[in-house]
């Protein structure tokens, strides 16, 4: 029995070894069913959901608990081949508050982004690659890196850290990977239905913005209309601007949104503007970094980051540009906004056009009416009395001394009436010819009778409602700028070329005067300017003289209409 004790060992060993790997393979069985199973419950999950953010957190959440990472997060690729959006999940909230920025795309990711390829690594530092971690953030060990591609496009990736086995094993990496492939899928669906719901919300718009121009009544459609497109937009702010004569300056009309107060009517060089290349064009555009470009005094514009420039027109002549911001670190606008806010400025100038002839609509219809009672004094009224008086004076014939003395008393009374009138009629006539006159005849009137004076005729530009916001008294003081300043260019600034440029916005009417003549200086020309500010001071206005950028003497004149 002992000689075969040895012998019988080597069998037992050899089953022991057999029933282990009987025992690992059925491990591995139940472990490759037990993903399986966590597979097809990630998917019937994500696909199951159309809503984005939820999409893009949720994908980041279940890589977490697929492969027992500690830390996770999706990077959004954005045009320019950076991180767009950084959608992380694991850390602490108060964590998160004391880095200074959230990862822009450098180091490993950005290697990441470049070579769109699966990264598995035990420890980050060994990678060359890695750039280090900004202060206050949590150490980091292993990392799991991969595409999530979206019709064969990459659209960001996924990062997982930290296993709770210490590194990530080949099957984490696989699970990580077939993750994606679902996550694309999931992306895609969200996108589209996203897409379409975002669509449907700017044609209901677009169909409500032309309903209202359309059957609105006199009130100005244009604040209601700019307010609607910031909300549409997810924007924080949504301005209006018109271009100067001079094709040099912009100035802004109306503003809504973070800071409009205090952007509404300042003026901006085009060229140093984020603005400049699209009223170059003509083209819509959108800019990366808006407080990259000058702004002088607007204190607000160092928050602002993505916008969208949209021009629009007035006729074949481009009269101003629609922009539209958001704060920076927020979601930058995609070509999709620009494609409906395009459609939106386009009614921008239509709202003033309709305006405008609303009221003149109504500025007629009151001259009309004007001209009837006039018209009903002088044949009737008058007349009536008239005859009135003559049957007086016949009964005063025949009456006694002292009645008669009475009678031609109120005689008196009846004709001093008609005199009264009459006047009143003479003045209704003349206050309907000068209305019927318009700023805008008015001010042509003036050029034509000084463009012989000068080497070249002046140059007119008409910006807004002109005519509809400037009543009688208005418009004779705006004569009266406009006569005075081309007196000047001719008389003292030897000036070759004359702008001007007269604008109706924000309840307020502008007049901007530019020559290329030898510029203010101290100049005795400038005492007889010294109505204009009278004229501007009693109206609670602006009255201004300066060099031009290019020389010469810029005046401007803006009274609240």
């Amino acid at each position: 029995m002992n000689d075969a004790e040895p012998g019988a060992a080597g069998p037992i060993l050899e089953f022991e070894a057999l029933l282990k790997q009987f025992v690992e393979r059925a491990q591995d069985t139940m472990a490759s069913h037990s993903r399986l199973r966590d597979l097809i419950r990630v998917n019937n999950d994500l696909t199951s959901n159309l809503d984005l953010p939820t999409v893009l957190r949720r994908i980041v959440e279940i890589g977490l608990e697929l492969v027992g990472a500690r830390y996770g997060a999706m990077g959004v690729i954005g045009d320019e081949r950076r991180l767009e959006q950084f959608i992380h999940v694991g850390m602490e909230e108060e964590i998160v508050a004391q880095i200074d920025h959230l990862p822009e795309g450098k180091g490993l990711l950005g290697a990441l982004i470049d070579d769109p390829q699966p990264v598995r690594l035990a420890v980050i530092s060994s990678d060359a690659r890695s750039s280090g971690f900004p202060a206050h953030h949590p150490p980091m060990e292993s990392f799991i890196g991969v595409p999530i591609r979206v019709r064969d496009k990459v659209f960001g990736n996924l990062y997982l850290t930290d296993s709770k086995n210490g590194e990530f094993s080949v099957d984490d990496e696989e699970l990580a990977q077939a993750l994606a492939a679902t996550a694309g899928i999931a992306i895609e669906n969200a996108r589209l239905f996203e897409d379409a719901e975002y669509r449907a919300r700017w044609s209901t718009a677009l169909v409500d913005v032309s309903r209202r121009l359309i059957t609105a009544d006199e009130t100005d459609e244009l604040d209601t209309l700019i307010e609607q497109l910031r909300e549409l937009a997810q924007a924080d702010l949504v301005s209006v601007s018109l271009v100067s004569a001079d094709r040099e300056h912009m100035v802004v009309e109306r503003a809504t949104g973070l800071g409009a107060d205090t952007l509404t009517g300042m003026s901006f060089a085009i060229a140093a503007s984020s603005a400049a290349e699209a009223i170059r064009s003509g083209e819509p555009s959108i800019v990366t970094d808006v407080s990259a470009y000058e702004a002088d005094g607007f204190e607000e514009h160092s928050l602002l980051g993505n916008a969208m420039v949209i021009p629009f027109s007035a006729g074949e002549t481009l009269s101003g540009v629609v922009g539209v911001a958001r704060k920076r670190d927020s979601m930058p606008f995609a070509a999709r906004d620009l494609d409906m806010g395009v459609s939106f400025a386009g009614h921008v100038s239509v709202a003033l056009d309709r305006y405008e002839a609303r009221l003149t609509r109504r500025r007629v219809a009151l001259l009309e009416d004007r001209s009837r009672i006039a018209r009903d004094l002088h044949d009737h009224v008058i007349q009536r009395l008239f005859a009135t008086g003559l049957n007086l004076q016949a009964t005063a014939a025949a009456a006694d001394e002292a009645t008669a003395t009475k009678i031609m008393d109120q005689i008196q009374e009846l004709d001093g009436a008609i005199a009264q009138i009459r006047q009143s009629i003479f003045a209704m006539r003349q206050d309907s010819e000068a209305t019927s006159t318009s700023l805008r005849a008015r001010i042509l009137e003036i050029v034509d009778r000084s463009g012989d004076q000068l080497p070249s005729k002046p140059r007119v530009s008409f910006l807004g409602p002109v005519d509809l916001m400037a009543d009688a008294a208005l418009t004779d003081d705006v004569a009266a700028v406009v006569t005075e300043t081309l007196s000047n260019a001719v008389r003292h600034a030897q000036a070759q070329h004359v702008d001007i440029t007269v604008s109706a916005a924000a309840g307020r009417v502008t007049i901007e005067v530019m020559d290329d003549g030898v510029g203010p200086g101290e100049s005795p020309r400038l005492s007889g300017l010294a109505n204009l500010r009278d004229r501007s001071d009693a109206r609670g206005g602006l009255f201004e003289v300066t060099q031009g950028s290019s020389g010469g003497t810029r005046v401007t004149w803006s009274v609240p209409a």
